[in-house]
């Protein structure tokens, strides 16, 4: 693996500065940088100060309104089309589910150790199993580097996998991998040049695509877990439905959350472009 070769020294400003760099364009980074500097500044009576603290507030509402936290989220989901059926994956016998969070926690049930996003890209992969019965299940994940007991998400989602119906036999687990790069590197020791269909959240699916076929893999997007609105029909709209859509557009924690997922994706987009990885 790429990564392994870098000693520990290497490897540990760049984590930080790679935390930095994706927290310093998230939504909650550009308005707490914009506090943050601020205060001071008005303190110090310097008229500069009171013009971010204002950007601030304007930026926080902007991000949790839904027209922009939309936008930046059926940009990055609206690029592959979901699969409906077989048409076109006749002849793929693979299934690759990238997985995201889970723990290692015995206290908790099976379900409640994996976290809501990797549930939705489970269920997608188990959608397109029964879709293609004969194909098997790769599934792509490493140890958390919050797990203090060691298991990799993969073993974990398998585990759930196994118990939502997909055959034990049928699924084989990739365990090295931390990042989307490193489950291109693990994939491709894996199938080599077999096409496959690549299951991840639809906003991760454009990097995930672009990570691996840089890495010659030939990915079939399959996403899964949309947030967003999907070309909804232009028809008139009752007062209930009109209301409702003034409604969520207002400012939320779940349009602020979807402004940051989106913008995380475009700061990795941009990291993985700097380390020459898409």
């Amino acid at each position: 693996m790429a990564g392994s070769q870098i000693p520990d020294e290497e490897v540990y400003p760049m984590d930080i500065f790679k935390s930095i760099f994706h927290y310093a364009i998230t939504p909650s980074g550009i308005v707490s940088l914009c506090f943050v500097l601020s205060f001071p500044l008005i303190v110090l009576e310097k008229r500069v100060g009171k013009y971010l603290l204002v950007l601030g507030i304007i930026l926080y509402f902007a991000f949790s309104f839904s027209p922009l936290s939309t936008a930046l989220l059926a940009r990055l989901e609206n690029r592959y089309p979901p699969v409906m059926n077989t048409e076109g994956v006749e002849e793929v016998d693979t299934i690759v589910l990238l997985t995201g969070v889970a723990w290692g926690d015995p206290c908790l049930p099976l379900r409640g150790r994996v976290g809501e996003t990797t549930v939705s890209r489970l269920l997608e992969a188990i959608r397109l199993f029964h879709l293609i019965p004969e194909a098997r299940v790769v599934i792509s994940g490493g140890v958390m580097d919050t797990d203090e007991r060691d298991i990799p998400v993969s073993r974990i989602v398998g585990d759930l996998a196994t118990a939502m119906g997909i055959p034990g036999e049928r699924i084989m687990l990739e365990t090295n991998s931390t990042n989307t790069y490193e489950n291109g590197v693990e994939i491709k020791k894996i199938l080599g040049g077999k096409p496959f269909l690549l299951v991840t959240s639809a906003s991760h699916l454009p990097r995930a695509i672009a990570v691996f076929q840089k890495l010659g893999l030939y990915p079939i997007p399959a996403p899964a877990d949309f947030r967003a609105t999907r070309n909804k029909p232009h028809s008139l709209l009752s007062i209930g439905e009109l209301l409702k859509e003034m409604i969520s557009a207002l400012p939320s924690s779940s349009n602020l959350a979807d402004s940051e997922r989106a913008l995380h994706e475009y700061a990795g987009f941009m990291w993985y472009w700097m380390k020459g990885w898409v």
